[in-house]
């Protein structure tokens, strides 16, 4: 018996809309790791492994990069890299230079390798790997509030004590000067449960000073303890953090204290 037309056509359309069905979830589904609909925001969270500034050219113009390593808790599916790894991502200089070792981000992923962070959890001290990497040094950075909890508006005064202490540092070598790159008036931020409260630019003007062995240098500011335009910020605990500036050799090496304050 021969086949009705109209079987025939059934038949053709459905083996079409079943090609067209796989073609689709083998495109978007299966290779790229995992489905991500276009337009939608991708986070993932992570360790701060180590940050650094590339230089380069675009095109024929030169262009300077921050980048931030992240050691993943959750697979990234943009750029197809699983939990556990790390994998350096290009980050506003703003985000770059308040962010530091051993801190936990959450970032909203851009294209080429490209990020934003949107939470920011301080690590109060520096993690031991730091310790032990290119970047050690014999520099002690101890941030102090002159209290422990403030009142809504109170005025807080902070202290930095930026020591060149190379036995207190466990540093291995000879005890040397340090040449330091330090801001004018440092930019700080307060954060609570991983959102930013306060920020302050500062003044990014430097000026250089060279530490010896055993020397120690103090830098003060201070902040009137409310968010944005004065608004109250809610009970509880915050983290404080400066950004001093660096080592003059080494833009890479950033000098940043942090503590922990209660707002009652």
């Amino acid at each position: 018996m021969k086949p009705i037309k109209t079987d025939l056509i059934k038949a053709s359309s459905l083996a079409i809309g079943l090609v067209l069905v796989i073609a689709f979830f083998s495109n978007f589904v299966i290779p790229p790791y995992v489905f991500v609909s276009p337009g939608q925001a991708v986070y993932v969270s992570g360790i701060v492994d180590h940050k650094s500034i590339g230089h380069g050219y675009d095109g024929a113009e030169p262009k300077t990069w921050y980048t931030v390593s992240v050691r993943l808790f959750d697979d990234d599916p943009v750029n197809r890299i699983r939990s556990g790894e790390t994998i350096a991502y290009i980050v506003p200089t703003e985000n770059w230079e308040m962010i530091e070792w051993g801190d936990t981000v959450k970032i909203k992923l851009l294209p080429n390798v490209e990020a934003e962070v949107v939470e920011l959890y301080p690590s109060l001290k520096l993690p031991e790997w730091h310790r032990l990497s290119d970047s050690a040094s014999p520099i002690s950075i101890e941030l102090t509030a002159d209290k422990t909890t403030y009142n809504a508006g109170e005025k807080a005064n902070f202290t930095v004590h930026i020591r060149n202490a190379p036995e207190e540092k466990g540093w291995i070598g000879p005890s040397i000067p340090l040449n330091l790159t330090a801001f004018t008036i440092p930019p700080f931020w307060v954060f609570q449960d991983g959102k930013k409260g306060y920020s302050l630019r500062g003044d990014m003007a430097t000026q250089q000073t060279i530490l010896q062995p055993g020397e120690e240098l103090n830098i003060t500011f201070e902040w009137t303890v409310a968010g944005y335009n004065g608004l109250v910020l809610p009970k509880g605990a915050y983290y404080v953090r400066v950004y001093l500036g660096y080592f003059t050799e080494n833009e890479e090496t950033t000098l940043t204290g942090t503590t922990m304050i209660g707002i009652d």
